[in-house]
């Protein structure tokens, strides 16, 4: 490529990604109202609360409650009087600015640039700057003011587009933290709970402790239990597409509902509702008839929740699903020696709180305990069919002394008589082939009477010249 071509093919990549930066950047306060984002409802009569909230709190007619989409429990729970209600700590307020703080674009002042700005990560931010976008707190907590307006107001949809513009023109600060946040709010009270739970993941993964921590573990944890409601009244594949519901994610609403209790435990794991998304979680997989993971997790509230309320249930259900998980006495036997751990602990430690179901969990551990004696069972009937006589009678003795009160004990009792007389091992048929790999047992512990491989050079046939001496036929006057 000639020179001339070189320059016109970087002049036009440089002009294509100033053009794509400028069309990027949030719009400036002096003109926000022209990139208004386009409201929830067409009609301007109708406000932008969203058809869950208005149902639970009896707004909708009768006409309304019969075209609502789903009737499973709405996520949005309580009416936000202002922007900060419900929030544990108060956001940094947008009031009080300077009667000089600009609204406009600030201008740069600082022209020179190094070559680690037009780095491929820092190229968005360099171009934002370089057009008059770039951080401003005074246009940031302007956005914040309008956005919280707007809020006020119930326009959601208006107000998510100031707090992220507002995120925008001030990142990696306590105001960035707050517009997130607010902005997140404005999706959740307009059923658009996807993009959401979207927003209160990226404010915990950057914020990591945030100072509204309290309020986005009560959001997550509303909208999982919404998608774990209506994928149970409505279940779809993974694959399947959502093109229409905007409060319900565009693939896997049982898997984002999963990821949204999830979220709860692992960025608040001492939280109050910590134990309560790990029991949810559990309980989900239970329903699914996912009984290894839903074990799983109430083995995680046993364990790492030992003060939670769920404790009787997490022990009860525990019970429950390692039972499902048994196969049969033909495989592994862990998840009933555990079933049958968890039934003494709760009989032990819970059997106040059981009430009715102590009985219950009495007639599971029999069974329990039954199902371990088939097990021995089926070994000491394995070899006793295969003659190994020592092992079966310890099995069949194991059941006489671990499970006499079963039906297998006067069995094992019976067959001990028939097999008193039968000697431990079977008889070797094959005794003068193993004497070839193994010396007799009277040979055992003697001294050799032949030349070690390195005292004699005949060593490598010797032996063959065992061999024959032990089995003579014509063929040994060949051995020389």
């Amino acid at each position: 490529m000639s020179t001339r071509g070189l320059r016109l093919l970087i002049l036009f990549v440089w002009v294509f990604g100033l053009a794509a930066g400028c069309a990027a950047v949030p719009p400036a306060a002096s003109h926000v109202a022209a990139a208004t984002p386009k409201p929830l409802h067409d009609d301007d009569d109708v406000d932008d609360d969203g058809w869950l909230w208005r149902r639970l709190t009896g707004q909708n007619s009768a006409s309304a409650e019969q075209n609502a989409p789903s009737p499973v429990v709405a996520a949005s729970g309580a009416e936000p009087i202002d922007p900060r209600s419900g929030i544990s700590s108060p956001v940094v307020p947008a009031t009080g600015l300077p009667s000089t703080a600009s609204t406009e674009p600030e201008s740069q002042n600082d022209s020179s640039y190094e070559l680690s700005d037009f780095s491929p990560d820092n190229i968005g931010g360099t171009l934002k700057k370089m057009s008059g976008y770039g951080p401003n707190e005074g246009v940031a907590r302007a956005l914040l003011q309008e956005g919280e307006s707007l809020f006020r107001q119930k326009k959601y949809s208006e107000a998510a587009g100031r707090f992220r513009s507002a995120a925008a023109r001030w990142p990696d600060s306590p105001l960035e933290e707050d517009a997130w946040f607010l902005e997140a709010e404005s999706y959740f009270f307009s059923d658009k709970y996807p993009k959401a739970q979207d927003t209160y993941d990226k404010l915990l993964e950057k914020h990591k402790i945030p100072r509204h921590l309290d309020a986005i573990c009560k959001r997550l944890f509303a909208i999982a239990q919404y998608w774990e409601q209506l994928h149970a009244s409505s279940p779809h594949w993974p694959t399947t597409p959502n093109l229409t519901d905007a409060s319900r994610p565009r693939f896997d609403t049982f898997g984002n509902a999963i990821k949204a209790y999830e979220s709860v435990r692992m960025h608040d794991p001492i939280g109050p509702l910590a134990d309560d998304a790990v029991m949810a979680t559990a309980n989900t997989y239970f329903r699914k008839g996912r009984y290894e993971d839903a074990a799983y997790h109430y083995d995680v509230v046993r364990k790492e929740y030992p003060r939670s309320e769920h404790q009787p249930r997490a022990h009860l259900l525990g019970i429950q699903s390692k039972l499902q998980m048994y196969q049969g006495h033909l495989y592994d036997g862990t998840p009933l020696k555990e079933a049958d751990e968890l039934a003494e602990q709760a009989l032990s430690q819970f059997r106040r709180e059981l009430g009715a179901e102590q009985q219950r969990v009495a007639q599971v551990r029999n069974d329990i305990v039954r199902r371990k004696a088939e097990r021995d069972w089926a070994v000491a009937q394995y070899y006793d069919k295969k003659k190994q006589y020592g092992a079966a009678r310890h099995y069949y003795q194991a059941i006489l002394k671990d499970y006499p009160l079963t039906q297998f004990a006067p069995q094992a009792q019976a067959r001990l008589e028939q097999i008193r007389g039968e000697p431990e091992e079977p008889p070797n048929r094959f005794k003068w082939l193993t004497n070839v790999f193994e010396p007799p047992e009277e040979k055992k512990g003697q001294a050799p009477d032949s030349p070690t491989p390195f005292e004699d050079s005949r060593a490598p046939l010797q032996w063959v010249s065992d061999l024959l001496r032990r089995h003579p036929y014509p063929a040994e006057e060949y051995i020389k």
